[in-house]
């Protein structure tokens, strides 16, 4: 079975210490503790959907981007059903801040797009394949 690189095993384990303690910051004992950083509530949300987002992507690199932005935003409304469970007002605009914070580590990816031509991504993706596993001759 072939081991994660190293960065990716580094990433899972902070992306698991960064979970936890957004996790327990909005839904645990020091709800409000990130207003001290960040004044406006729904900032403090797309930042840490934010940072999540990034630390999925360093963390699982072989995975679709798309699959792991709504990963996020699944875990942002599982975030905000848990905030109801436990006595606190789930919002709407929280969900909405966790979604634009996951979405928006797509912006790079999108202008990498339209930086380069859909034929010369394919072109470089083509001669990378070819450098690995060079094509052999027929007998």
């Amino acid at each position: 079975m072939p081991q994660a690189p190293r960065s990716s095993t580094v990433a899972k384990g902070l992306l698991l210490l960064a979970f936890l303690v957004c996790a327990i910051g909005m839904v645990g004992p020091f709800q409000g503790v990130e207003k001290a950083l960040v004044p406006w509530d729904k900032a403090a949300h797309f930042l840490a959907f934010y940072g999540l987002t990034i630390l999925l992507f360093a963390a699982f690199p072989t995975r679709r981007r798309l699959d792991l932005v709504a990963l996020s935003v699944f875990v942002g409304a599982a975030i905000e059903v848990a905030q109801i469970l436990t006595g606190r007002d789930g919002e709407v605009g929280d969900l909405c801040a966790d979604a634009l914070g996951a979405l928006a580590v797509l912006a790079p990816v999108w202008l990498e797009h339209l930086r380069f031509p859909r034929a010369e991504r394919r072109g470089s993706a083509l001669r990378t394949l070819e450098r690995k596993a060079p094509m052999r001759e027929a007998p």
